[in-house]
């Protein structure tokens, strides 16, 4: 007998699963309820223009996961919230710990969000959970520094999925990555020369990501040095500075060193990153940014040469 009352159950709590997550209003107490801002360091994103939003709603245990596509209504603060009824909860009988985790799309963004690890006690009416969605554009996360240009910063450099790896090295106006930098090797000539900056054509970070995404103006980098705090860091093993913008958010640029021929050199002690210009008063040249333990400061090189690219954007 009590065999069958539980597979009755069961069967009760597997038939709402698919009645419950697109609701326009609660039909049962929630006891888990997800409260989102859309927002990456701390700048609210399309909360003026999106009324509510699809998102892959992820119930985490040790061993189980309960997923949903679920529909996040727009509250009069500006937040986002869906309800979780207990009997979304797989576990709501024992107090088994657990996270949510939330990834959604809005046009080019894509955002994604965990909540801390959380335990529904037995006799719980509700809980609240809380947390910020992180974004990506055009797949790619960014930071807001909170410059004044309103520039975006990618979290990586091209090639990498960690703030902390190097990612590919890349010469100047080349789109791809190679095995050996030298000028035989080297494939853009003088067409480029007269451009004020690179075409998208040229432009690494434009021809493989899209979506707005493009190699830093040499404003763009004098914009972080002069509004941005640096300071030289390990972060995971891994050598760099950490930039901290005006409003507190940070981003880490580590010390991928470049590649001449096919050695990379100076990986740990030094950053080469391009920027999207040429150096006008020797076209072999291309200007760009290099750092060490005690400098951080914008240079030239020969375009020939395999370095790091950290791609940005603007939103629109």
């Amino acid at each position: 007998m009590k065999k069958n009352i539980v597979i009755l159950i069961v069967g009760i709590v597997v038939a709402f699963f698919a009645a419950s997550c697109h609701k326009d209003e609660i039909i049962l107490n929630p006891v888990v309820q997800i409260d989102l801002e859309l927002v990456n360091s701390n700048k609210m994103l399309s909360k003026a223009t999106v009324a509510e939003f699809e998102a892959r709603v992820l119930v985490e245990y040790e061993y189980d996961t309960v997923e949903y596509k679920c529909t996040f209504i727009k509250k009069s603060t500006d937040t986002y919230i869906y309800d979780i009824t207990r009997s979304d909860i797989l576990y709501a009988s024992r107090e088994v710990p657990f996270h949510i985790s939330v990834d959604a799309v809005i046009g080019n963004e894509r955002l994604t969000g965990v909540s801390e690890t959380l335990i529904l006690g037995i006799e719980d009416e509700a809980i609240l959970v809380s947390f910020a969605l992180w974004s990506y554009y055009g797949g790619h996360m960014y930071v807001d520094l909170g410059l004044p240009s309103g520039t975006l910063w990618s979290v990586c450099n091209m090639g990498a999925d960690k703030p902390e790896e190097f990612g590919g090295y890349y010469a100047w106006g080349e789109t791809t990555t190679k095995s050996s930098y030298n000028w035989n090797t080297y494939s853009v000539g003088t067409e480029l020369d007269s451009l004020p900056v690179l075409d998208a054509a040229h432009d690494a970070a434009a021809a493989n990501w899209g979506y707005g995404w493009r190699m830093p103006s040499r404003e763009e980098f004098n914009e972080i040095v002069t509004y941005c705090t640096m300071t030289w860091a390990t972060r995971s093993d891994v050598n760099g500075y950490l930039i901290t913008g005006p409003n507190g958010n940070t981003m880490f640029l580590p010390a991928a060193g470049g590649r001449g021929d096919g050695n990379i050199y100076e990986s740990g002690s030094c950053g080469f990153y391009w920027l999207n210009s040429v150096y006008a008063d020797d076209t072999q040249f291309a200007w760009g940014f290099l750092f060490d333990s005690n400098s951080f400061s914008e240079t030239s090189y020969y375009r020939m040469y395999g370095q790091s690219i950290r791609p940005v954007c603007n939103r629109d």
